[in-house]
């Protein structure tokens, strides 16, 4: 694998270049849709940034405008992130299921699948929403998240099999590979990169700008499209990868 990373991301755009009016189509239904509709509908969360100057009254009132966004529109980004979720492992079905299923098929069994596959999901994140939260933990974070990273697709390839047993099956065909798994890893973060100065953009657009719904639509569009394209170009090198070293 330390030999072949530029094979794993070959062999991944080989799939997104063959298959790419399948893959837009279930990335575009599953990924970039709700993206889309969380920039355009939901206004983002008020951020959290506490100085040594504010007062208590100060502290208690960000708090509660938080509680508050959280009640309103957490709901909608929980909604928005089991579509994703869902279109992800759709695409991993599409490629590892033993019987090779059609599109129909792959949704159907995703559906069975999801639950595992949400369980999973939330315990390999812990390592890389620490990592965004402390930065200084974001390198350790990015070590575990590519250790980490092969457990979707063997909950895919190797069913049936539990949460656990997956991220530790995962856990092992890794091994050695660390460095460059995390490398990988970082995908979505590089996603989010490109895709803040967007989202600084539709705030700008909103509040100074004059709210012009053309602008607003577009940007928040190319927000959604580069992060649906990091989603999507994380779960086929996961495929390529799996297939490297799972033989």
């Amino acid at each position: 694998m330390r030999r072949s990373l530029a094979g794993t991301l070959g062999h991944a755009w080989r799939m997104a270049v063959r298959d790419r009016d399948l893959l837009l189509a279930v990335a575009g239904v599953f990924l970039f849709l709700p993206l889309f509709a969380l920039n355009l509908l939901v206004p983002p969360m008020p951020a959290l940034v506490v100085s040594e100057g504010m007062t208590n009254a100060e502290q208690r009132l960000l708090a509660e405008t938080i509680a508050q966004w959280v009640l309103a529109y957490g709901h909608w980004y929980g909604l928005a992130g089991l579509f994703t979720q869902f279109g992800q492992l759709a695409v991993l079905s599409l490629y590892l299921d033993r019987e090779r299923p059609a599109t129909g098929a792959a949704l159907a069994r995703s559906i069975r699948r999801l639950l595992v596959f949400l369980l999973a999901s939330m315990i390999v994140g812990v390592p890389l929403t620490l990592g965004m939260w402390l930065v200084v933990l974001l390198i350790p974070a990015l070590f575990l998240s590519g250790r980490l990273m092969l457990t979707g697709p063997v909950i895919v390839a190797e069913r049936p099999i539990g949460p656990l047993q997956a991220i530790a099956r995962g856990w092992r065909l890794t091994r050695g590979n660390g460095l460059v798994l995390a490398g990988m890893a970082a995908i979505p973060i590089l996603g989010g990169l490109v895709a803040a100065p967007l989202l600084s953009l539709d705030r700008w657009l909103r509040l100074e700008g004059g709210g012009n719904p053309v602008a607003v639509t577009l940007v928040d569009a190319g927000a959604a499209a580069v992060a649906a394209a990091a989603l999507l170009a994380t779960t086929l090198i996961q495929v390529a990868a799996y297939r490297r070293l799972a033989r």
